[in-house]
Parts: C-alpha cells; structure tokens; sequence
C-alpha cells in the first residue's frame, strides 16, 4: 500500500496579499497557480521530479535571472505531475520525461499554467535576512534561511509591511505549505459561465466566460440570451460594448455579436488590449500595428507602438492608450481617433519601483504612474499636477467612471486615503479597496471591497457600477463606503437557458 501524495509549496507574500492564493491554514484544502523552478539539490525544499514535460510552442525568453547574472535564453512549458500541474521555465530546452530538481512555488503570472490542490497538513513562515541598498530598496542576503510553525499564516506580511529601522533586518516574506493531495473533496461541477469580462452599452450587460467561447447578453428587463462563439475553449476574452452590439477578443481573434444574427469573427489576430469608441474597436495586437474594426468594413491597421498596454481608454470618441515598450523604462501614449488617425507621443521616462502598472484616468484626462498624477496635454506630454496619498496598484476610466483600486488602508503612514476615515478590517479576507473618484477632481465619491487588485470594472446607466472579481457584482457611485456590492447571479442565468 502506498501512502498518500503529497507536495511542498513555497508561496511569496505578495502572492497571498494579493488574493492569488488563499490565506494557507492547517486542515483547510488550498488551491492555486504552480510553477517549478529548477535549482540545486541543496536549495530549501528542492525536490526530484519526474513528470511530463508538455513543451510551449512559445519563443524563449531573453531573461534575466538575477541581480549580478547576465541574461539567457529560457524555454516554458507544462510539468504534468502525480495531482499536480506545474508551469516550467528553464535554460536549457525540454520536452517529454524528463527527471528534474527543483521548488515547487505558488506564484501568479500570464504564462502561469499550472495547479495545485490539497488540504493543508503543516504551515511554517519563511524568514530571510535583507539589507537595504541605497533608494533600491532591500535585497536578500545568503544564508539566513529560517522557518517558524504556525496553524494559519498571515494575510500580510513581508517586506512592505512593516517599518523597519536600519539596514538590515530579517523578515518573513514566504510561507512553506505542506499539502496532501489525496485528502481533498471531488470538484463541483463547472457553472455554465464563470465571468471573466464585463461592458455595459445602451441598457444591456455583457458578461463573456473565463475560458469558454460563451456571451451572456442581459438585457434592461433582465432577459437575457446565451451566445456561442465559434472559438477556441481555454482562452481568456474581454468584451467591449457598443450601442448595436459587442466586439469579443482574445488569443484567437476578434468576433462580431449584435442581438438577431450569429456571431462573427472578424480576424483571427490576436488583441492583447481595446477599447470601443461608439460602433468602433481600437485594437493593440501587441505589435507596432494596431487595427480598427468597424462593423461595416474591413479591419484598418493603424501605425502605432510595440509593448505591453497597461491602460486604454475612451475620451470623446477618442482611443488613448498608454503603452510600456519591453526593455525599456519608459511610456508612450499613443492616441486614435475614430476616422483611424493614429498619433504617438514622445517617451515618457518612468522610475523603476515607483512608477509600476501606469493608467489613464480623469476629465480632463490624467495619467497615474506610481503616486505621481499628470495632465495628458494635446501632444501627448503629461504636466505633473499633483501626488495621490497612496500609491494606486490600478486603476482606469470606463465611460465617464474614473476608479483606483489600493490595498486596503490601515491608518498608518498614508491615513485612511481613498477612504474618508477608519474602518474596521477582517485582514484576513482577501480584500482591495475599489474607489469610484469624480472625473473632474479625483476626489474620492465611494469605495467597495473587492477580492482581487485586477478587478474589471463596466460603467451602467443612472450611476451603476458593475465589477468582476470573480463574481459579478453591482453598486452605484451613492453608495455608502465599503458596503458590500450586490451579486448578480450571472451562473444561474446561463443554466436556466441551456
């Protein structure tokens, strides 16, 4: 008789305040991304492997690997394990059996394939030595590598959140889980939708799934229709509403739905971001060639900049979009109008560590990168106009809606700010702060608790807010502070049409 599966998990801070994995407690089942990191046999909680290697048909990464090492070329992939998945990346390329060393990490990322489930048989907190280097921020030191026994870790902890006086200091910035993979409940069976994306255009919601090629169409009576989309399954979708329909887009294309005709996919270029100006949509393909698609003619390409879009967004009929280009600590906004003229602005330098995840939001339109907010002017510059409390994680315009997501305040160096005032906390909830500001001002009007800093946000009519962090909620801008938002049964919806 074999004894049960079991897996060792080490799982970053940042990674459990952010709400990716779940606060880890002893006998709880824990579920999450998995990646495996190969390192010496001699590096804390390296285990041997042999699995599955099911290889990316992705290019290697040019990559860096550390703070005084040179990059190298790293190839991904798919470990398929004894009840468990895990996500790969290594320097030297592989598929097949393969037999490996290496850390079993709960981590979060777009190429993050990977899963893990078990109940929780041992919790330890992680502590390492850190010095600080000069306006760098700390670095880890070697060889001050210790654990500590807990039933239940920390919401948050690690290096942000405490002061720390000095140079040095040790701090507990991971937790250790150990994890039985056999004493674990059968997953219930999937919902007809789980949300991934939401737009609201002229009364109706749209509400597009996770990873099926599924449209639940809600109209203002609450009728709704299910569409199908014919695309692929296990592919991430936004929708983007328009007065007569939506644009769909993902990894496999953009597609068509308006109500009384089958969908169509109009391209099958991949879109990375958009943004819908009236019947429009304005789309990075992640590319120096953008495209405009219209319902009524071919799709535009449109001459714009390569790089990740950290923010896009509509302001009177115009596309701004502010867009990061790899390897390169700096920011373009590029601007499109609806008859397809494409102009981008001069590069913006940005502060690595204090100007993370840049976005657009305001009347007149501002860009928020770090704490520092500017006024975009006509030629795409930003005028430095003033520095928020706190410094946003996202944030964005929707319609007229200018929102921030934060961590949740705890009165501390930056006060109470988006929030008027203090609050009671349970820290151990996965829980953001979503703030609706007034687009003139920025001031804050109302917060909301959200469970996740990557929450997608839709404009209604009359005030509605409606969000996605995991499930559909709604609120309106007159709500009262950090009162919970109304669920839509969204799941239960689609299963009364099958």
């Amino acid at each position: 008789m074999t004894g049960p599966r079991t897996l060792v998990v080490r799982i970053d801070s940042w990674v459990i305040g952010d709400g990716e994995i779940a606060v880890p407690r002893r006998g709880e089942v824990l579920a999450g991304p998995l990646q495996f990191i190969e390192a010496g046999a001699d590096a804390p909680h390296a285990v041997r492997v042999r699995a599955e290697l099911v290889a990316s048909d992705r290019p290697p990464v040019w990559q860096y690997t550390g703070e005084e090492t040179s990059r190298r070329w790293e190839w991904s992939g798919l470990l398929r394990g004894d009840g468990w998945t895990a996500s790969w990346r290594g320097a030297v390329p592989r598929t097949g059996q393969v037999d490996l060393t290496g850390v079993f990490w709960g981590s979060f990322g777009p190429d993050m394939r990977g899963r893990f489930r078990g109940r929780v048989t041992r919790v330890r907190m992680a502590s390492e030595r850190y010095e600080r280097r000069g306006a760098g921020g700390w670095y880890s030191v070697p060889g001050h590598y210790r654990l500590r026994e807990v039933d239940t870790a920390p919401r948050f902890f690690g290096l942000g959140d405490t002061e720390h006086d000095g140079d040095s200091a040790d701090m507990e910035t991971s937790v250790v889980v150990d994890l039985d993979l056999d004493n674990v409940p059968a997953l219930p069976v999937r919902p007809e939708l789980v949300p991934g994306d939401v737009s609201v255009a002229g009364g109706v919601l749209w509400v597009v799934d996770s990873a099926l090629p599924v449209v639940l169409r809600i109209d203002a009576d609450d009728r709704a229709t299910r569409v199908v989309l014919p695309g692929a399954i296990g592919t991430p979708r936004r929708v983007y509403a328009t007065p007569s329909g939506c644009w769909v887009t993902g990894q496999d294309g953009t597609f068509w739905v308006t109500e009384g005709a089958d969908p169509v996919r109009v391209d099958d270029q991949p879109v990375v971001a958009g943004a819908a100006a009236g019947e429009s949509l304005v789309a990075s393909t992640g590319t120096a060639v953008w495209r405009q698609y219209s319902p009524s003619r071919e799709p535009v390409d449109l001459a714009a900049v390569a790089g990740h879009v950290s923010s896009i967004v509509v302001v009177d009929d115009y596309v701004y979009a502010a867009v990061l280009p790899r390897g390169r600590s700096e920011l373009h906004l590029v601007r499109v109008s609806s008859s397809g003229e494409c102009t981008v602005g001069s590069a913006i330098p940005l502060v690595r560590n204090r100007h993370r995840k840049p976005f657009l939001m305001g009347d007149a339109l501002r860009l928020v990168h770090g704490a520092d907010v500017g006024v975009v002017e006509s030629d795409l510059s930003v005028r430095r106009e003033r520095i928020f409390a706190r410094h946003p994680v996202g944030g964005g315009r929707t319609d007229e809606l200018s929102w921030t997501v934060t961590p949740t305040p705890n009165g501390t160096s930056a006060g109470w700010w988006p929030l008027p005032g203090p609050v009671v906390v349970d820290r151990t909830r996965a829980s953001w702060v979503l703030t609706v500001h007034d687009s003139a001002s920025l001031e804050p009007v109302t917060s909301v608790p959200v469970s996740t800093h990557t929450a997608r946000v839709a404009a209604g009519a009359d005030g509605e807010v409606f969000v996605i962090d995991g499930a559909v909620r709604r609120f309106r801008t007159d709500s009262p502070v950090m009162a919970d938002p109304e669920v839509i049964d969204v799941a239960g919806i689609a299963a009364r049409l099958v």
